[in-house]
């Protein structure tokens, strides 16, 4: 059994932004000589997700535009009220709210995705795509990359 392991650090730009991390896995993959397997694409945040869809604006626009009206931004979240909240509140600062964020990412349920490895290659349809999915503010974040296999 083959194991290749790669944490992947970026920033992003915004609130809804889809970062196509595709390529970063499949490089990851030819690297590993896994010719049949798996490959796991983890997030360690709660408030991003990943998700496999299509690079495609109007799909990312939509979208973002469901998500809006579902969880707004500017909504009212007792996760960001600090007078009433006491836990997790450790070595951050609280300074901006991100209720909406972790909101969306429990909604949206999806920390990781796990895509077979067959003959070396993946197996994602034809559009797909694998994307870190930003759900708070630019931030600095980090993607988590294992691929497993014979």
């Amino acid at each position: 059994m083959r194991f290749l392991f790669e944490n992947h650090n970026f920033a992003t730009e915004r609130c809804g932004q889809f970062v196509d991390v595709t390529d970063d896995l499949r490089g990851l993959v030819d690297r590993s000589d896994v010719r049949n397997g798996m490959a796991v694409v983890y997030s360690p945040h709660t408030t991003c997700a990943i998700v496999i869809n299509e690079q495609e604006k109007g799909f990312i626009g939509d979208f973002n535009q469901l998500i809006d009206s579902l969880v707004p931004l500017d909504g009212l979240y007792q996760h960001d009220d600090l007078e009433a909240r006491t836990e997790n509140l450790e070595d951050d600062p609280h300074d901006v709210p991100n209720g909406h964020a972790h909101c969306r990412q429990a909604l949206i349920g999806s920390t990781s995705q796990t895509i077979p490895i067959v003959d070396g290659d993946l197996m994602l349809g034809r559009w797909q795509r694998v994307f870190f999915l930003e759900l708070d503010r630019a931030r600095d974040r980090r993607v988590l990359i294992h691929v497993m296999g014979e």
